[in-house]
């Protein structure tokens, strides 16, 4: 594999466990994550109001807690749901746990939002009143800009965010396709595809998108002077009895592989010579704790994830 990146997704699902214990679990799974040298640990932001038993919703909190628990792998969310907060907020929670954390930390920018229009006015009345699309737009600009126009911000509107001059946290443009590059390219964002949000239509064909990663790494370096990373998600189910959809899966339209080990790592290898992305973040349906680290460990021990992380950590 050319990657050598492999990183985890995490929503904060277990079954048959209450929430803090599925908490406990969720936080055992991203130090064991460390431990077999995953790249990165992410965190899904979901507002189920089906699931009694979610670790979180909003995993802003976790994300700064796994992060002090662990040292090198970067953690991150996968993602905010940018619509729903204040810019100012989403800014300042993320810079704040990123200079404390290091530089460890991403941020990614999701278009999602609770289902429930209750939710969605307790967080952003606009939402409702002005759209999903218009928010986003608006809201991941904003964030932008109090990242990157942090002197022009603090001399012309009195805005400080703490710690002044510090480190940026990753901005990662999330999406289901590739079709909004240009706008990751202004907001210096890198670039996941998920490929299992709307249908997994992503994963149809392939037939040019090798080169048009390839430009927005161009165009990126370009205009913002440094590479961005590229990456792709995917749902995989490795039981070997598998169910068509799990709980945690029941409000969206997830395409879950159906896979075993070796279809697996067939597919990253497939994948890895067509599209040529940097990294690969593995979603793992797994309901059950002790499994879903065993299917972290035959993949971690696949493809040597902790001698990659032991020669990158010397370099």
């Amino acid at each position: 594999m050319k990657t050598k990146s492999i990183g985890l997704l995490e929503l904060g699902y277990r079954s048959g466990k209450d929430s803090i214990t599925a908490l406990n679990d969720v936080v055992d799974y991203a130090l064991h994550a460390e431990r077999l040298g995953y790249s990165r640990f992410w965190l899904a932001e979901h507002h189920y109001s089906h699931l009694k038993n979610l670790a979180f919703s909003n995993p802003d909190i976790v994300i700064a807690m796994i992060a002090g628990m662990t040292e090198k792998i970067r953690v991150g969310s996968a993602g905010t749901s940018v619509p729903s907060y204040s810019p100012y907020a989403v800014a300042t929670n993320y810079k704040l746990i990123n200079n404390i954390f290091n530089g460890r930390i991403d941020l990614g920018l999701s278009k999602g939002i609770p289902e429930s229009n209750h939710t969605k006015n307790l967080l952003n009345p606009d939402i409702l009143e002005r759209g999903t699309g218009v928010v986003f737009k608006e809201n991941a600009h904003e964030i932008h800009e109090l990242f990157y126009s942090e002197a022009e911000k603090n001399e012309k509107e009195g805005i400080l965010i703490p710690p002044y001059g510090g480190l940026i946290p990753d901005l990662w443009y999330l999406s289901s396709s590739l079709n909004n590059l240009e706008d990751a390219i202004s907001l210096h964002s890198n670039y996941c595809v998920s490929a299992f949000h709307g249908n997994g239509k992503f994963l149809d064909g392939f037939e040019g998108k090798k080169e048009e990663i390839n430009r927005y790494r161009e165009a990126f370096l370009q205009k913002n002077g440094f590479m961005p990373k590229t990456s792709l998600a995917l749902a995989i189910n490795l039981s070997e009895v598998h169910q068509i959809k799990s709980d945690a899966d029941e409000s969206e339209a997830f395409k879950i592989l159906h896979l075993s080990f070796e279809e697996l790592f067939e597919l990253i290898e497939k994948l890895d010579d067509q599209l040529a992305v940097d990294e690969f973040i593995l979603y793992d349906t797994e309901a059950d704790s002790d499994k879903k680290r065993e299917n972290a460990e035959t993949i971690s021990n696949h493809y040597n994830l902790q001698s990659i992380q032991h020669e990158n950590a010397v370099r």
